[in-house]
């Protein structure tokens, strides 16, 4: 089973977003410099990163399909 660029790009969101709350919470209890915090937003900005690139792909595969 194929999963569309689309659909990668907002599990990629969904979790990016979930990572950085889970960032806040961190930050929250253990200041900016814990090692959970700094784990969390590293991983919140690869999923960041992955959502814009697969949302790319997508347009990319829009625009040639026509």
């Amino acid at each position: 089973m194929r999963t569309s660029p689309l659909v990668m790009s907002g599990f990629y969101l969904v979790i990016g977003i979930l990572f950085t709350m889970l960032a806040i919470h961190y930050s929250r209890t253990d200041g900016l410099t814990g090692v959970w915090t700094i784990i969390s937003m590293i991983v919140a900005t690869f999923d960041f990163a992955n959502s814009i690139r697969y949302f790319v792909l997508h347009r990319h595969f829009r625009k040639y399909k026509k």
